[in-house]
């Protein structure tokens, strides 16, 4: 059998964009949570454009308190 999972990075990002909104943390406050550059990298995942690394899932995941398959929306 081949159980072959495709990632839909416009999902991930809907689901990045709800916990951010949904939170009381700005995308500023994220980006430094992350120690991003800027904040520019969050808006390029909430719009499907990049995905977040293995490292900035799970630490998203840490910071929402989800699970990173919350995040990932398999």
């Amino acid at each position: 059998m081949n159980y072959k999972v495709k990632l839909n990075k416009k999902k991930i990002g809907t689901n990045i964009y709800f916990l951010i909104e949904h939170s009381q943390f700005t995308r500023e406050d994220v980006a430094d949570y992350l120690q991003l550059a800027s904040s520019r990298v969050i808006y390029d995942w909430e719009n499907g454009i990049k995905m977040p690394s293995t490292e900035n899932l799970f630490n998203l995941a840490k910071l929402f308190n989800v699970q990173i398959e919350d995040i990932l929306a398999i």
